[in-house]
């Protein structure tokens, strides 16, 4: 009965996002670990009685059930177990003891050149001890370049705890920590040498050697320009190392994905092994077994990351279908991956590579048929481009306009005249890459093809990415219309549940409607030491006023501000003032960004912005930014006021507390944009309101 209304691979994947849910709320409700457990055994035992039962509906439900607890409860697990790890020794000085597990972003200090790595503590001790405690997780250590990945250090410096910028449209680093298990930031003593405990091992020894050598014959064929290119299209990474302008246009064509590790460079590497195995004519198991050593191999050269470990184990499973000659069911291939992923991994729910990588291969399972029958006209090659493009895309759109505020307008011509051609580079690349390990002559013939059409490639994609109206920008979805994305999908593909769904997607539709921003908004931005306010129009234009600090990063405005103004739909600003150090420079990266019209906008928001704070409050419900509180006598307050913002330190700032208390006296809210993160003053059909990022995401 069940068949009438959902297909199996619908059903399976139904069952994986049930997983996910339970993932996602537990994260949201801080529910203790027990609460799970209980209702895990609910779900278990409920399960147990629709099974006995033989009551399909109740049965579904029970499943749906089991797996949503069984997704809190990993969470939660997860959760405590970070919660445990010794996060009250950062902020002092710390020697660690550890393995260099993955190399980050490299930088000009004042020192030289210095990288960021990922450290896995083993051990850890206060320096003016000496005493070790064993110690677990991972820690961000600031080294001097140059380090070698799978080194056992002892090194010492000054701790931080990890803080996150709370702000529209910026990357959920948070989640990416505690997935890697990252609790501390520490910057190595510049006066003193990381000692060297051990050095790599033989496995990491070989991988090294292995990426090495790749990088290196890649570099005498292709040349600098080219050769960091391939690696990145073949392995990932290496995107430092990228022509200017390369990843922005590819961001522009929709093809950023490809430069990303996923499930088309898995299905080419084991087309490659498919074709050498048959041509050394090898029985099926054998070619089983060796397609599951370089899929293991592959992995391992691409840091195990998480597309690669999804499309790794579809791919295990569809060679041993094939050596099996048994049907090879994706739908189940890729809601069994996900599930092993999560239940190994619940935070990986979060990573955007993840959910891209999972949407995008749901989307040509589950639509792909459908897609193709809309174009059936076309020829078969050009429809069968576009079918695997649209399919993908159906799942994905919100998750792009979530993270990237855009959606590539021209991705069915990127995707129809480049990306083939990127495949057959890809596919030619691969294919050298294993005839490296053999045969190295034929390795460098092979990469001699490859140069011609990667610099043919290249060059289509920034025509395409050049073209005018490129992108579609819009401000960052709900969660709400993101919902009703997904039931319009679902009410056009799935013809025997429209009549369930027609009222849950006009109750989106109306909410979504009834939800909208009403006229003008502030937004003042955490951006740590720098100090920033945008005054957002209903055209979605801007006005902001940019304090600049010389303590902070330079680019500030194009890591933190940039995001929050294109997350809230701005595309163009009106008026422009930056003060402060290095005033110019950060003009310059708005200008790159925004249009800026130097007319100042007009909007009538109950709004008043301050220096520091005067000597005589204005009158009436206003929302008051103070940037300093240098100057209050600590009586005087605005007690009128709708709601203050100040200004001050995470933690240990007296004025602020002292402010805060004040304001709790006299019943005003008091925001500060490093311990609430974003403010926003916004209009609702009750009146204005102030509310912060914190509360918000609550």
């Amino acid at each position: 009965m069940i068949g009438k209304y959902m297909k199996p691979e619908w059903l399976s994947l139904s069952f994986a996002l049930c997983l996910g849910a339970g993932i996602f709320l537990a994260d949201r409700w801080t529910l203790s670990f027990t609460y799970w457990c209980l209702l895990l055994c609910l779900a278990v035992g409920l399960t147990l009685f629709a099974a006995r039962r033989r009551t399909v509906f109740l049965l579904v439900f029970s499943l749906g059930l089991l797996f949503f607890s069984l997704g809190a409860w990993r969470l939660q697990s997860v959760a405590d177990s970070y919660q445990a790890l010794p996060h009250q020794a950062a902020g002092a000085k710390l020697v660690l003891e550890g393995v260099l597990k993955e190399k980050g972003s490299t930088y000009i200090s004042e020192k030289g050149k210095v990288s960021r790595y990922v450290m896995a503590v083993k051990k850890y001790a206060y320096a003016d001890d000496g005493e070790f405690q064993q110690g677990s997780g991972a820690a961000y250590v600031t080294l001097p370049e140059p380090q070698t990945l799978g080194t056992a250090l002892r090194v010492g410096g000054d701790s931080r705890p990890l803080t996150y910028y709370q702000n529209d449209g910026m990357y959920d680093a948070m989640h990416r920590d505690r997935e890697k298990n990252i609790w501390l930031r520490l910057f190595a003593d510049e006066r003193k040498q990381a000692e060297t405990l051990a050095p790599p091992g033989r496995w990491q020894s070989f991988l090294q050697s292995l990426r090495e050598g790749l990088t290196g014959r890649y570099e005498a064929v292709l040349g600098p320009s080219y050769a960091p290119v391939l690696a990145s299209l073949l392995f990932g990474g290496h995107y430092d190392e990228l022509p200017p302008g390369l990843l922005e246009a590819f961001s522009a064509t929709g093809l950023i994905h490809i430069l990303s590790v996923s499930g088309s460079h898995v299905a080419l590497l084991l087309a490659v092994i498919q074709i050498l195995g048959q041509a050394c004519r090898l029985r099926p198991w054998g070619l089983f077994i060796l397609s599951a050593a370089f899929l293991l191999l592959y992995g391992a050269l691409s840091d195990f990351s998480s597309p690669v470990v999804r499309a790794s184990l579809m791919g295990a499973v569809s060679a041993l279908s094939l050596s099996a000659k048994r049907d090879y069911l994706a739908g189940h291939a890729l809601a069994l991956a996900i599930v092993g992923m999560l239940l190994v991994s619940p935070y990986l729910f979060f990573d955007l590579s993840f959910r891209l990588s999972c949407a995008a291969s749901a989307g040509i399972i589950l639509f792909q048929k459908p897609v193709s029958r809309i174009f059936s006209f076309l020829p078969s090659f050009l429809r069968d481009c576009l079918t695997v493009c649209v399919a993908a895309q159906l799942l994905v759109v919100p998750l792009l306009f979530r993270a990237f505020f855009s959606f590539p307008v021209y991705s069915l011509l990127a995707n129809v005249l480049v990306a083939p051609m990127l495949d057959l580079v890809m596919v030619l690349g691969l294919g050298a890459s294993v005839l490296s390990l053999f045969w190295g002559i034929g390795a460098d013939a092979v990469l001699w093809l490859v140069k011609p059409l990667l610099a043919l490639a290249l060059r289509g994609n920034t025509f395409i990415a050049a073209l005018p109206g490129s992108r579609f920008w819009a401000s960052a979805p709900s969660l709400l219309t993101c919902f009703g994305w997904y039931l319009f999908v679902a009410f056009v593909f799935c013809r025997s549940w429209r009549r369930y769904l027609c009222l849950p997607l006009a109750g989106c539709c109306l909410a979504a409607f009834l939800l909208r921003p009403l006229g003008p908004e502030v937004l003042i931005f955490d951006a740590g030491r720098d100090q920033v306010t945008a005054m957002i129009f209903a055209d979605k234009s801007a006005d902001i006023w940019y304090n600049k600090t010389k303590f902070s990063n330079p680019d500030q405005a194009a890591v933190v501000v940039t995001p929050a103004l294109r997350a809230n739909g701005v595309t163009r600003l009106r008026h422009c003032r930056v003060d402060g150090d290095g005033a110019e420079h950060t003009l310059a990266l708005l200008q790159r960004d925004f249009e800026i019209l130097s007319d100042p906008g007009k909007g009538d928001v109950p709004f008043r912005a301050f220096a520091a704070v005067p000597p005589v409050f204005p009158d009436g419900p206003l929302c008051l930014e103070f940037r300093s509180l240098a100057g209050w006598n600590g009586r005087d307050f605005p007690k009128e006021a709708l709601a203050t913002v100040v200004y001050g330190r995470r933690r240990g700032d007296e004025a602020l507390s002292e402010w805060c208390e004040t304001a709790d006296f006299f019943g005003v809210r008091a925001f500060s944009p490093a311990r609430d993160g974003q403010i926003r003053l916004s209009r609702k059909r009750e009146g204005w309101q102030v509310s912060s990022f914190v509360e918000e995401n609550a």
